[in-house]
């Protein structure tokens, strides 16, 4: 088995135990501790914090924690980049472990082109918009029943819907890397939101910096990017969608050609 690189070794952990937490407070859930996934779910706020109901559900000691949460992880992410995605989000775990298990000839002949990633990657904000909609209406419950996180803390008692949309994020991951996270998670849509608004303000970010003079252009780096961005652009990756994984360091032949910095 290969040793794991300096960033993973680093990032691995992190994400087992964030895994290992979200089990932990499913189960909880499950067994009857909470009455809600969505207590402890960042999206939380998306579905319940538009309507004037929803406000007094954010307010409740139970979503106060869901609610900080969120509003956390957004202001984080407008200075440091989608980090959560690549080091928290359970699901973006569990997507990555089932891909994991293709060889590294699947990685090349599997990616989709620039052109389709861009047009696809839009979806998400459609998600987003549908979400946000439902919650003004007072609807938020219709999004709810596809939630697959809803679903699992829903067990034993089956919410068909939510579990089947997490058998598609199961099967659309074994197919193409992180498939979610690039296409349809809503959150995503809203942490990217958050970065352009971050940009309006002059906010300089973290991103993945490429060293163009030691970068021999092999393009190895875009080959293993789990969210399929074409790196080799310009100096500064600073497409939002980028999750600061490190995997274009860790891939790269050139020691030292990547690093994480300010944009310019």
């Amino acid at each position: 088995m290969k040793a794991l690189s300096k960033h993973q070794r680093l990032r691995l952990p992190i994400q087992l135990v964030s895994l290992f937490v979200s089990v932990v407070f499913i189960t909880l859930i499950i067994l009857g501790f909470k009455h809600a996934i969505h207590a402890l779910c960042p999206y939380a706020i998306v579905c319940f914090g538009i309507s004037k109901a929803g406000l007094v559900l954010v307010l409740r000691n139970s979503f106060a924690i869901s609610t900080a949460f969120s509003i956390g992880i957004l202001i984080f992410t407008i200075f440091c980049g989608r980090k959560f995605c690549a080091y928290l989000c359970p699901i973006g775990t569990i997507q990555e472990a089932i891909f994991s298990v293709h060889s590294n000839k699947y990685y090349r002949r599997k990616r989709l082109s620039y052109f389709y990633e861009n047009k696809l990657s839009r979806i998400k904000y459609f998600v987003l918009a549908i979400t946000l909609i439902l919650s003004v209406l007072g609807l938020g419950y219709i999004f709810i029943k596809l939630c697959p996180m809803y679903a699992l803390s829903m067990l034993p008692f089956l919410a068909i819907p939510g579990l089947l949309i997490f058998v598609i994020i199961a099967v659309s991951a074994y197919i193409s890397d992180r498939f979610w996270c690039r296409f349809l998670c809503p959150y995503a849509a809203l942490m990217n939101i958050a970065q352009h608004l971050g940009n309006l303000f002059g906010i300089k970010r973290l991103v993945i910096r490429r060293n163009l003079e030691r970068c021999i252009d092999c393009g190895i780096c875009m080959q293993h990017c789990p969210m399929n961005i074409n790196i080799s652009e310009t100096e500064f990756v600073l497409s939002p969608d980028c999750i600061h994984c490190m995997k274009c360091a860790d891939k790269c032949p050139k020691p030292g050609t990547f690093c994480c910095d300010r944009e310019d």
